[in-house]
Order: structure tokens, then C-alpha cells, then sequence
């Protein structure tokens, strides 16, 4: 053994070893299986990645050592607006847009960067020493995923579970397509309330409406009020004259109003606000000749949309309002009101603003026609599997949240208007009449077409809707594969809480809903990795750390480059690279991967958010060199014994501890309590191994017993820390721990 601990000199070396292996105990009828959470191919890995896919291996090690034939499905995900945003920005540096190169161009730029990103995604999960089989890889845009997806929608569509409605959606003006939740980020800052004063018909008083939206006045279809407010009860059933506009719109009551917030009087504009609208479909609110009715038939509801995809003003803003940014409708909108003696005062509110993710864009709620899934019933199924104990949340408090979701889910929009995605299998004729199916072929036959022009929809999947179908999907469904028949149901899926709805939910509703089966039995929920302050890891903040970097090393000026190029904001380049060098004046030391993993074990807690810092990276890395040393030292006593037989009372002592020890970790291991584990493997070994018994051996010269305990402990510690405890154990007694 060499008198240093070089790991990235051993771990590259098994990274190779593993990378060609296929872990397996194929004529074991007892199986574990897991599907990787797909990385998005928009780049690299992230430290999320890299914490979730340690845990995911350390299982699929330990179920491999019990006898179980252990599978671990990897892949890649497509990511469509994320990856679409990213080669659409590498070619704007170049003056080139995606619509100046048209679909079939573009697409070609995209896959290119998807080989370009996969192969470095795929290189970092290589040199984690993830125990996968690369010759199963899969891609969620590959033709087996395409396959799976085109069945799933023609089948739903089929059912009268998918449809094609005119709904309020999360608009990105910027990328213009409707966006999910997720994608959407709340800014919390301070703001400004207006209040403007509404004439009401046929008075001359007024009823004065507060809003942090003045610009969307021109959709406004009601005033609403709670119809316990004692202040307006004698206008609730009166018509109020819309300023600008001159459209005659009702007083309604309802309890949603918050009597205490601003003038305890909202305008209602379901066009451009979710909770509006949801008010506005209560009441049927319609226009007919300029008057807003109010109707008990749902059909009658039709809201009005006031800005165009771009969240410019369109016809249905009257002069001069019209054809103008939103913003710049709200600055005038509040110099003509003031002109008008319509305002009445503006005041400091503190307000939270929707952003894209992506774009960093104000996010518009917009009307427009997109795709949608019936998801109810389908979520009804789930529940009764988490319910019944079928499918278990660990920790378990994350069902509460699970539930949160689920008992308030409404239709999932599935529709994006971008061209990187799966693209939606539905054809059109002349007359807008939409038709679905597998091809354009297809369609013909199933609805006995004949001449029609036929044109495909422009739009692509959401890219939660392939993600929904990856347990089953990548295991080959919907062909019979043995993969498919042997591994599903999935043994485990592990995951974040952030994504609970958005992909676990979908998950089990699409795998009931397709397979009658649950698409795993546990979900193990994992906190989110922060950086020192507790702050969200993310290019723009500056604080994103490359675990790679963690493992080799890197220099401040190369820090400070990989952090600061490619930046989709201006101006935050100096910003970051001077708190760069403030934080790591020496750059980054390396630490290996061992020492890695077991700081993600330490950080496994049942918290939501987890702060990750250097000073324990540092305390596992001088924990691999404890274990190096010690295994060093018993290697200089080649005369012991095969198997560990206690001749002394020490002996018996460290037995009885590991004996202990090893089932204590074990439990923790079956109760997905990793930090407990790795915390009771360090004590052990640092404490009672190497401060107790081998000292003593030392000591007494009862020296026999060293190494075989020793093999015992690396054989346990193996999950935990796999490079170092397989390079001692190949060196000390010519055998592989997983061969």
C-alpha cells in the first residue's frame, strides 16, 4: 500500500473497473430496482444530482451484497423549454434565431447540444461510481420514450381523459408558451397599491377598487365584494361604469373577498388572474352589447383576454392604450386616471411578482388554447395507493403535503408552444376539426378520412407528461420487455420534495392508470441542497458548486471563470467573482468522492433544507486517510487469522460492538436514515477500531484478529464509501467486495 491516500488516483481507477460491470444477481428471484430521476441534458450535473444519486447507489450496493438482483435504470431527460432556452440563447451570440433557421434546422442544433450535454452528464455519473448498466441507458426523446408517450396521449385522448380547452395558463412572454408551476418563481418585494375610484351607474358616486394591476382594468367583468361588508350592501346587484372602456360590469358578493385587504372591494379580471377567473367561472360572467351578465350555465363563461403573446395590449384595449407593452399600459393608464381625478391614492404594498425561471421574465396568467389531462379520477387511484400503505412517503410527513396537492388537483396542461419535445399527435383539417392518433396514416383510417389537408399541431408536450411515464416507460412499456416484467413495480424512488405533485403524483396516476400497477412501494424524499447560507444553489446567485470540483480540485481563476461564464443576466459578473474570491481565496482542495458520499450521507436528514459546507467535506476526507492508515498498519501484520476468533476479552468486546453496530446500521439503512448510518459507521471506526482495539492489539500483541475485522468493516462500510474500502480490500486480501 502506498504511504499516501491518493483518492482521485484510486477512484479513476475503479470508475473504469464499474463503468464496463453490470452489477447483477440475475438468477436471484428477489429484485430491487430504481429509475434515476433524469437529469435535464442543459448542461452538467448539480450538487441535487449528485446527493440524491449517491443515496440511490449506496441502495443498489446494499440490496446487491443481501443477494437481491439490484437494477438501476439511468437516463436522461429532454427538458424542452429548459434545453430549447439554452441553444436558443448559444445561437443568439451568434445573431441567429431559432425561426431565422425554421423547425427542422433548429432541431438539428438542439440534438447536437443534447449529444454534446449528455456526454458530460454521463462522464460525471461514470466518475460517481454509480452502479448502472450503461448498455440500458435511455433518453426521454428516444424512439422507444416517443413510442411509450404517442400511446399514452392517443389512448387518453381516446378515453375522453385528454382535450383541447381555451384556459388560463402561466404565459412566458418571452419564451411565448405556457409554462408550469414549477417553472414559475416567486419574487417577494415592495410594490405599490393603487386605489381607483369606478363610477356606478346612473349615481354619482363611485366605489373604489385597490389593485396592484391597474394595466388590466380593461378586462375587468365584475367588482366583487363580501356579502357580510356592511359598507357595500346597498350597490351589491348595481352595475359599475368601467373607466376607459365604458362596459357595464356588476357588484357581486361572495366570501372570497377579504374585507380587511385594501378597500375590501376587487376587481375582477379572469383573463389575468387565477383566483379571478376562478371567481368569473363561479359566476358565468360573459359580455353581450357592452354589459358583463352573470349566468348560472357554465357553458356562458368567456373571459377577456387583453394582451397578445408577446404581453402587449391588443383590440380588445381601446386608444390609446392599445398595441403597447403592459407596462408601459399601466404607466399611462395611471397618468389618465389621475387626469381624471379617478385615482385616488397609491400606496406601499408589499407584493410577490411571478417570474420564469428560465427567462426571468414577469410571467402573464393569459388565455389560450392548450392541451389538457382530465387528472381527477386519476388522482383519486393514487390516493387510495398511498392510503391503503401501498406505495409509503419516507419521511412520512411529506404525505400531508402529498395530500395538499392532491385533494385540489384541476386538469394538467400538457401543451407548450416550443418545438423541442415530443410534438403533440393531433392533426387539423381546413375547418379546425382536431383529429388524434398514432400518425397522420392512422388518423386517416380511424376516422375514415380521405382527401383532407391535414396539418400536425405546432406544440409539444409538457416534459412532465414523458417524465410521467419513465418507471414503466424506460423499462421498455409498452412492449412486455424481461426488464419491464422483472423490475416493475420499482422498489424505490428517491427524489425531492420540491417535486412531490409534479412528477411523483404524475407518476402514480399515469403508471395506475396505464399498468394497474404502482409505479414504486417507497419514496424517499430528500431536502434540498443549499449552499453555507442557507441560500438555493443557482448560476444567477453565483454559488453553484460542480461536484466534480469537490472531487478533483480547482483553482480560484478557474472558479471564478466556470461561475461567471455564460451568465443569462447582465451586469452580475463582477458581483459574483467577487464574492468568489472572498469565499475560496485558495480555490477548492480535492476531496474525493468517498469523502463526498459520506458528507451527503451526514447531510440525509428528514429536513427540507440542507446547508451544505466545506468543513465536513474536510472531516470525511481526514476520515478516508483514518481508514487508509489504519488499514496500512494491519497490513504489516500479514500472520492472522482467515476468520475473526476471539482469544481475549478485547476481542470479544470490538465483536460484540460491530455486531451491535452493524444492526443498528442496518435498521437505519431499511428506515432511510442515512445520517444516523454514517454517523454510527464513523464512531465505530474512528472510536472503538481505531482508538480502542487496535491500540490495545498494539499493546498485548494479540495482533490475529486485525485483519479479519478489518475485512468485516470494509464490507459494511462499503455502500458508504466504495472506492476506498474496495482498493484495501483488493490490496489486503485479492478479492473485489462486488465482483
Amino acid at each position: 500500500m502506498d504511504k499516501q491516500y491518493y483518492p482521485v488516483e484510486i477512484e479513476e481507477k475503479w470508475v473504469k473497473i464499474w463503468a464496463e460491470r453490470k452489477v447483477s444477481n440475475k438468477e436471484s428471484d428477489d429484485s430491487f430496482s430504481q429509475v434515476i430521476p433524469p437529469p435535464n441534458v442543459t448542461g452538467t450535473l448539480h450538487m441535487g444530482h449528485s446527493f440524491q444519486y449517491a443515496i440511490m447507489d449506496f441502495y443498489t450496493r446494499y440490496h446487491h451484497m443481501s443477494g437481491k438482483d439490484s437494477y438501476w435504470q439511468v437516463g436522461s431527460d429532454h427538458a424542452g423549454i429548459a434545453t430549447q432556452m439554452v441553444v436558443e440563447n448559444n445561437l443568439a451570440k451568434k445573431d441567429i434565431s431559432r425561426l431565422d433557421l425554421g423547425r427542422e434546422k433548429f432541431l438539428k442544433e438542439v440534438w447536437s447540444w443534447k449529444e454534446f450535454s449528455e456526454e458530460k452528464i454521463t462522464s460525471q455519473i461514470k466518475r460517481l461510481g454509480n452502479t448502472v448498466d450503461w448498455d440500458k441507458y435511455r433518453f426521454t426523446l428516444d424512439e422507444g420514450c416517443n413510442k411509450a408517450v404517442i400511446k399514452a396521449f392517443v389512448e387518453l385522448h381516446r378515453k375522453n381523459k385528454i382535450y383541447r380547452g381555451y384556459r388560463l395558463v402561466n404565459w412566458d412572454p418571452s419564451l411565448k408558451t405556457a409554462v408550469s408551476d414549477l417553472e414559475v418563481v416567486r419574487q417577494e418585494k415592495d410594490g405599490l397599491i393603487w386605489h381607483i375610484k369606478y363610477p356606478i351607474e346612473n349615481s354619482d358616486k363611485f366605489v373604489t377598487v385597490a389593485t396592484t394591476r391597474p394595466e388590466t382594468m380593461f378586462g375587468d367583468m365584475a367588482v366583487a365584494v363580501n356579502p357580510t361588508d356592511e359598507r357595500y350592501k346597498d350597490i351589491i346587484g348595481s352595475n359599475i361604469i368601467l373607466p376607459f372602456v365604458g362596459r357595464k360590469i356588476p357588484v357581486i358578493a361572495d366570501e372570497y373577498v377579504d374585507m380587511e385587504f385594501g378597500t375590501g372591494c376587487l376587481k375582477i379580471t379572469p383573463g389575468h388572474d387565477f383566483n379571478d377567473y376562478e371567481i368569473g367561472k363561479k359566476y358565468s360572467l360573459h359580455e353581450i352589447d357592452g354589459e358583463v351578465q352573470v349566468s348560472d350555465a357554465a357553458s356562458d363563461f368567456q373571459p377577456i383576454n387583453i394582451f397578445n403573446e408577446d404581453a402587449w395590449s391588443n383590440d380588445n384595449v381601446p386608444e390609446p392604450f392599445s398595441n403597447l407593452d403592459r407596462f408601459k399600459v399601466r404607466k399611462l393608464v395611471l397618468e389618465e386616471l389621475k387626469e381624471l381625478n379617478l385615482l385616488e391614492k397609491e400606496e406601499k404594498h408589499h407584493i410577490s411578482v411571478p417570474r420564469g425561471e428560465r427567462s426571468n421574465i414577469v410571467i402573464e396568467p393569459r388565455l389560450s388554447y392548450q392541451w389538457y389531462v382530465k387528472t381527477k379520477d386519476m388522482a383519486s387511484r393514487a390516493n387510495d395507493a398511498v392510503n391503503s400503505g401501498e406505495i409509503k412517503f419516507h419521511p412520512e410527513n411529506w404525505i400531508k403535503t402529498y395530500f395538499n396537492w392532491m385533494d385540489n388537483i384541476e386538469d394538467w396542461c400538457i401543451s407548450r408552444q416550443i418545438w423541442w419535445g415530443h410534438r403533440i399527435p393531433a392533426w387539423y383539417d381546413e375547418d379546425s376539426n382536431v383529429y388524434v392518433g398514432y400518425s397522420e396514416k392512422e388518423v386517416r383510417q380511424h376516422y375514415k378520412l380521405s382527401d383532407e389537408v391535414l396539418t400536425q399541431d405546432e406544440d409539444v408536450l409538457d416534459t412532465w407528461f414523458s417524465s410521467s411515464l419513465w418507471p414503466f416507460a424506460s423499462l421498455g412499456w409498452p412492449n412486455e420487455t424481461e426488464d419491464y416484467k422483472k423490475h416493475f413495480p420499482t422498489s424505490l424512488l428517491v427524489t425531492g420534495f420540491d417535486i412531490i405533485f409534479f412528477w411523483v403524483a404524475r407518476m402514480m396516476m399515469m403508471s395506475l392508470e396505464f399498468t394497474n400497477h404502482i409505479p414504486f412501494k417507497d419514496v424517499y424524499v430528500t431536502g434540498l441542497i443549499r449552499d453555507e447560507n442557507g441560500q438555493k444553489m443557482s448560476k444567477s446567485k453565483g454559488n453553484v458548486i460542480d461536484p466534480l470540483d469537490l472531487i478533483y480540485g480547482i483553482t480560484q481563476d478557474d472558479l471564478v471563470k466556470k461561475r461567471t461564464d455564460n451568465l443569462m443576466q447582465e451586469g452580475i459578473a463582477q458581483k459574483i467573482e467577487r464574492k468568489t474570491r472572498n469565499q475560496f481565496p485558495k480555490g477548492i482542495e480535492s476531496y474525493g468522492t468517498d469523502a463526498l458520499r459520506m458528507t451527503f450521507f451526514s447531510l440525509a436528514t428528514h429536513t427540507k433544507d440542507i446547508s451544505f459546507e466545506l468543513g465536513r467535506l474536510k472531516g470525511y476526507r481526514n476520515f478516508c486517510t483514518k481508514i487508509w492508515n489504519a488499514a496500512r498498519f494491519i497490513n504489516g501484520y500479514p500472520d492472522c487469522n482467515d476468520s475473526f476468533e476471539p482469544k481475549t476479552d478485547t476481542d470479544r468486546w470490538i465483536k460484540d460492538e460491530f455486531d451491535k453496530i452493524r444492526a443498528q446500521i442496518q435498521k437505519n439503512i431499511e428506515d432511510y436514515r442515512l445520517d444516523f448510518a454514517i454517523n454510527e459507521v464513523y464512531e465505530f471506526f474512528w472510536s472503538k477500531f481505531c482508538d480502542v482495539y487496535i491500540e490495545e492489539c498494539k499493546k498485548s500483541g494479540e495482533t490475529a484478529n486485525l485483519r479479519p475485522m478489518l475485512k468485516e468493516i470494509l464490507v459494511m462500510m462499503h455502500p458508504f464509501a466504495p472506492f476506498i474500502t474496495e482498493e484495501i480490500h483488493t490490496l489486503l486480501f485479492e478479492s473485489q467486495i462486488i465482483d
